[in-house]
């Protein structure tokens, strides 16, 4: 007779559920990534621009492209503004994934020592009937004798 446990199959779907809330977690950092490197590029944009609106202005230039400048600088800041916002919200859905993972994997380690226990109760069974019948067969064998 072969081990069974008896919770396998409560235990395969805690699994797939871990995997599956695996898969969110990696898809959500894959989207936190995304937004912090949006949000990277409009802040190394608008340090461009107000770089080159300060050389503009040491060298000289007209009142019309510094407005222009100045309206992009600010359609810029507003763009980062939300971007920064995005990436706040990916963060904290990224943490809460990280945290739902965890507890989902901190429970299959539980089913998977339920599991281990049990099987080693089954193996030191198996060998304690094993041992009470050889020795039955030793008792029988000594009394044929």
């Amino acid at each position: 007779m072969s081990f069974q446990f008896t919770l396998q199959k409560v235990m395969q779907v805690r699994e797939r559920e871990k995997n599956k809330v695996q898969a969110e977690y990696q898809e959500a950092i894959g989207h936190f990534e995304k937004v912090a490197t949006q949000l990277y590029e409009l802040l190394k944009s608008k340090e461009g621009l107000e770089e080159r609106v300060s050389n503009q202005i040491s060298t000289g230039t007209s009142i019309y492209e510094l407005q222009q400048n100045q309206n992009e600088i600010m359609r810029l800041q507003q763009e980062i503004m939300d971007k920064q916002h995005d990436t706040q919200l990916a963060r904290e859905k990224m943490v809460v994934k990280e945290k739902d993972l965890v507890t989902k994997t901190i429970e299959m380690k539980k089913y998977e020592k339920m599991k281990q226990l049990k099987q080693e109760q089954y193996k030191q069974e198996e060998k304690r009937k094993d041992i009470m019948q050889m020795d039955e067969l030793s008792v029988q064998l000594f009394a044929k004798r």
